[in-house]
């Protein structure tokens, strides 16, 4: 009869003291140590050692030497007056930098196969090896990349990875990272995945910036398109570029799209309420380039007062240049919600006024005349039948007849206050050669009356002053009696 007897639970070890854990570390740190210690007198000890370490370190020096020698001599070609173009000179100080790996790899490789023929390894020279093609790639990175970003990425994910490959750590280090693991509805993310996002989001954007710049030289570059069809073109081209590129990038890093289609309507909601202003910018850049309502050069007028050159137009906002240098962002909802003047939007003509007032002694006849004359002898002035200038007869004003001079520019672009400059001077020699006086304001003073003499010596009185001083005594007697008449009948009523 066979009896089965039940084992009796292990009972739990008791954690361990801080002071136990301390020495345990400690321990384990001398055993690694010592271990260290004997691997590397053992490696010191192997025959070729310290002649494939000497072969590294001239290597190396002679990797240095050359890339110091071409930077001599690429700077002293730029201090020279040569023709070489800017974009050709930043090339070649780039690429000075990729001088010392890009030797340091070619002289080990054959150093490697000397000394396995005269000592049969190459650890050393091997380790250099895959050291030298970390330092290239880490250099080509800094040195090539102008993107902040990418190279950010570059130094500090792809730099580390690489390394970890040569070495053969690279898995164990994946899996590391794959272990740490969360769950977003049906998607199983990890930590490796944010890597994988963070790094192939970084470099695919960064490609398509790049086609992004490429495409948008090509259509500018049409001269069959007008300039509204180019720039809608250009953005039409955008938003498929990144948007297939946004779903390749989701499918590297292993992501299953219809596992995201409910957060994605999720997200869409809360991107429709929350980017509103955003969505109505982008949607109105659209509007204004397939309208062709403002094109790049337009000159515009916005209702707040912002007055320039149309230089760019976004997807979010526009770039208007305004006279005295500056470059305003206007929102692209601005130019559909609110009231904007373009000078030139279907022909650059523009029409400047200028107000001029002469003396009520003047021939008005003549003065019409000659500001008329002024305006045509100015060369930048319109000829056309249609837009000759003209000069009217406004109105008499206090101090002048005010006469209205308007006359039109053909390219309104050189400037309408130039122009109106030019011919206010025009205007002003001609009214003084013609003797034609341009008065300033003035006020006629007419005194009816006065209890003081003017302009009489003292002592002396005009004719008539007793008469008129009596009767201004009477007056105010008659005052002086109304006023106590009044204030007695107050107390009476009192």
């Amino acid at each position: 009869m066979n009896q089965t007897q039940e084992q009796a639970p292990q009972p739990a070890e008791p954690p361990m003291q801080p002071e136990e854990q301390a020495i345990a570390y400690v321990e384990t740190a001398i055993e690694e140590t010592t271990d260290f210690a004997k691997w590397a007198i053992d490696y010191l000890q192997q025959d070729g050692t310290y002649a494939q370490l000497g072969m590294v370190g001239a290597i190396l020096l002679v990797a240095i030497g050359i890339r110091v020698w071409i930077a001599q001599r690429v700077k002293s070609v730029e201090t020279e007056k040569t023709q070489t173009p800017s974009t050709l000179r930043t090339l070649l100080q780039k690429i000075t930098q990729l001088t010392a790996p890009c030797f340091a790899l070619l002289l080990l490789l054959p150093a490697a196969r000397l000394s396995l023929s005269l000592y049969e390894t190459a650890t050393t020279i091997e380790t250099a090896t895959r050291l030298a093609t970390v330092w290239l790639l880490w250099t080509a990175v800094r040195s090539l990349i102008a993107s902040p970003m990418v190279r950010t990425i570059g130094s500090w994910i792809l730099v580390p990875a690489a390394l970890l490959h040569i070495f053969n750590e690279l898995d164990g280090v994946i899996a590391m990272l794959e272990s740490a693991a969360f769950d977003f509805g049906e998607i199983e993310i990890t930590a490796y995945t944010i890597v994988k996002a963070l790094v192939f989001f970084t470099i695919v954007f960064w490609f398509a910036r790049f086609l992004s710049q490429m495409g948008g030289e090509y259509i500018r570059g049409n001269d069959t398109l007008t300039i509204s069809t180019k720039e809608l073109l250009i953005k039409l081209f955008d938003i498929a570029l990144y948007i297939l590129m946004f779903v390749f990038t989701l499918d590297l890093i292993g992501i299953d799209l219809t596992a995201l289609a409910v957060f994605s309507g999720a997200l869409g909601v809360g991107l429709g309420f929350g980017l509103q202003k955003i969505a109505s910018n982008f949607i109105s850049g659209i509007i204004l380039l397939s309208e062709r309502s403002v094109t790049l050069g337009n000159l515009v007028e916005m209702d707040n007062g912002i007055f320039g050159y149309m230089r760019k137009l976004g997807a979010r906002a526009s770039v208007i240049e305004t006279l005295d240098g500056k470059e305003v962002m206007v929102p692209n909802e601005d130019f559909i919600t609110s009231r904007v003047s373009n000078l030139t939007h279907s022909s650059n003509r523009g029409r400047v006024d200028v107000a001029i007032g002469v003396s009520y002694n003047t021939d008005l006849k003549k003065a019409h005349d000659v500001i008329l004359e002024a305006a045509k002898s100015y060369d930048k002035c319109s000829t056309d039948e249609d837009y000759k200038p003209e000069c009217w007869l406004r109105e008499f004003g206090d101090s002048s007849v005010d006469f209205l001079l308007i006359f039109w520019l053909d390219d309104v672009q050189q400037g309408r206050w130039r122009a109106k400059s030019h011919v206010m001077f025009l205007v002003w020699e001609a009214l003084k050669e013609n003797n034609i006086e341009i008065p300033f304001p003035q006020r006629d003073l007419h005194i009816k009356s006065s209890a003081i003499p003017l302009g009489l010596p003292s002592g002396e009185k005009p004719d008539g002053d007793d008469e008129n001083q009596h009767a201004l005594e009477d007056e105010n007697k008659s005052d002086d009696v109304a006023t106590g008449n009044s204030d007695t009948c107050k107390e009476k009523t009192s």
